[in-house]
């Protein structure tokens, strides 16, 4: 084998390992980038059924904020974000219960 054989086949073989390195890169790559911030800790439409059950069997939004494991006023603002969005959310009653 002649020293010009010897390059051409070295050559070779450091291409093959970089190809396989850059498919390893590639399957790495192609994981889900995370979106800015904290992730939720209840999903959007986990969210919204939980939601629009509670408005209908007459809950408030202090027992929807224990049901979800948040703070009323983090699920208050989330609500009215998602329906920014578009999203169909109802409202709870506003006011004061009367007594019974």
């Amino acid at each position: 084998m002649t020293l010009l054989e010897q390059i051409n086949a070295e050559i070779e073989q450091l291409n093959a390992e970089i190809a396989s390195l850059q498919d390893n890169t590639e399957a790495k790559v192609d994981k889900v980038k995370r979106g800015r911030g904290r992730p939720p800790v209840v999903e959007d439409k986990e969210f919204i059924t939980m939601w629009n059950a509670a408005t209908e069997q007459g809950k408030n939004l202090q027992q929807v904020a224990v049901d979800l494991g948040i703070a009323p006023a983090s699920a208050s603002v989330r609500a009215s974000l998602l329906r920014k969005k578009g999203n169909n959310l109802n409202q709870f009653r506003r006011g004061r219960r009367k007594k019974a």
